[in-house]
């Protein structure tokens, strides 16, 4: 029996701490652990319902306008207002470019590193392990492609400052659209700069993708998770366009059946909370306990049905029947790889119906009481916004994130997505796991937490990784 502490796994956003006890060189049992506790639901407390558009987009500065496309949703739901198919055409665009801002992102600075031996030169890419498999000349084209893809990553948050006046925290998302007009100007800049991005992700990112996968075959075996899939839905809904991308579904044992919101569950057996252990969203928001029994995260356990489920790229791209294969950690990889063209395809077609000078605000008036859900599916999966208004300001509002899906605690019943993932997976060098980065990585976390796999009373070997 070995144990193994990575701290912290770089190349993620956040911070996570992986622990692990290997069994006969397999992984036996795996936990995940959030240290940082934000209590953004707190800071929004009493505050103007408006401000949460703004002050939600705080919790991440990459997937910042995912929270103002919830937040809105949530104060839409509670003031009763339908968007114009205007606005939501171009509150949709700006959420596009936010997709491919993080997955080209993603695959070149995170998941890159993992499967090609980059520039010597260069320090800040000194790597861990041996198994790198490229030839010399695939390395050094994916080496430069990676490069490029800085330039290529800028031009995506330039394309949705168009709209959304900056990136990240972009001021441009809102109840009933966008808050500015577009030009015929700005269309045609958003045009230009979406040809740019789609020639680097058609003729680069997705060949880079095939020579990691060809060459790395037998990740399409590890990493498995759970199983189920589920996704809110996204680009969809439009009265001319119909559904461009997917409408919200959930996958269990095999078969798609129709999303009902009355089923999302929250558990904090394993975390630390205090408070009633299972809940519907709109119920409750726990306390923090850190003195509390068993637990060990800040991370709470989010169900539907009673059950884990995955949620993201793989998850929509299997759902819309757009991928075929099965679940892993290098299928993870290949389909966001893939997404990022659906979404250039979806993107063009938004822009197409773009009527320059369009005005989506108007003036609103706050309920003294009322209560909304903002659900929509984001770059890494299923983000949910719950509010409740009293007396005009807010009154309770929880938030659950891609990322408290797919790195959740165990329950009562089961573990989580991703600690179900590193189960069962071989560990060929336990001085090296790289094994266990690749698995992680492949879920893009956006958490400040940790992921165990813990056996106590036996030698803990402790790794400083930086890359």
């Amino acid at each position: 029996m070995e144990h193994i502490l990575i701290n912290p796994l770089t190349r993620i956003s956040g911070f996570l701490q992986i622990e692990a006890t290997i069994n006969n060189g397999v992984i036996e049992d795996a936990r995940n652990s959030g240290f940082l506790f934000r209590g953004f639901e707190k800071i929004l407390l009493n505050r103007s319902p408006f401000d949460s558009v703004y002050f939600t987009q705080r919790i991440c500065g990459i997937c910042s306008a995912a929270h103002s496309m919830a937040s809105s949703l949530a104060l839409e739901d509670a003031l009763s207002i339908i968007p114009s198919e205007q606005g939501k055409i171009l509150r949709d665009i700006v959420h596009g470019c936010e997709f491919l801002q993080n997955h080209i992102r993603h695959f070149y600075q995170y998941t890159v590193p993992d499967y090609v031996r980059l520039p010597e030169k260069f320090p800040l890419f000194d790597t861990v392990g041996n198994d790198f498999r490229l030839s010399p000349e695939q390395t050094e084209a994916i080496s430069n492609h990676y490069f490029d893809s800085l330039k290529v990553g800028m031009q995506t948050h330039e394309m949705l400052a168009v709209l959304g006046g900056k990136a990240p925290h972009n001021h441009g998302i809102f109840i009933g659209g966008v808050t500015v007009r577009p030009t015929t100007d700005d269309v045609i800049h958003m045009k230009s700069l979406l040809s740019v991005i789609r020639d680097f992700v058609d003729n680069k990112m997705v060949s880079d993708m095939g020579v990691i996968a060809n060459a790395y075959q037998d990740y399409f075996h590890l990493g498995g998770g759970c199983g189920n899939l589920l996704s809110y839905g996204c680009f969809q809904g439009y009265d001319s366009l119909g559904t461009l991308y997917l409408q919200p579904c959930i996958m269990t044992d095999g078969v798609k059946q129709p999303f009902d919101a009355r089923n999302i569950t929250e558990s904090i057996d394993y975390a630390w909370y205090s408070g009633k252990d299972s809940y519907e969203p709109f119920e409750t928001v726990s306390e923090p306990d850190m003195q509390k029994q068993k637990a060990y995260s800040w991370i709470k356990a989010p169900r539907y049905l009673g059950k884990p489920f995955e949620v993201g790229p793989l998850a929509r791209q299997i759902l819309c029947g757009c991928y075929e294969n099965h679940v892993s950690a290098m299928d993870r990889i290949v389909a966001r790889v893939y997404e990022t063209h659906k979404i250039i395809e979806i993107l063009t077609v938004l822009l197409d119906q773009v009527v320059p000078g369009v005005e989506t605000q108007n003036r609103y008036e706050l309920p003294l009481r009322a209560k909304g859900m903002g659900l929509i599916d984001t770059t890494r999966g299923a983000l949910g916004h719950w509010m409740k208004i009293n007396e005009g300001k807010i009154a309770f509002y929880q938030i659950i994130t891609p990322s408290v899906w797919n790195f959740s605690t165990r329950d009562g019943q089961t573990q989580g997505p991703s600690e179900l993932s590193l189960i069962g997976t071989p560990i060929h060098d336990t001085y090296n796991p790289v094994e266990i980065g690749r698995i992680l990585r492949s879920f893009d976390p956006c958490v400040s937490c940790a992921t165990h796999v813990l056996c106590p009373g036996n030698e803990t070997k402790v790794y400083q990784v930086v890359s």
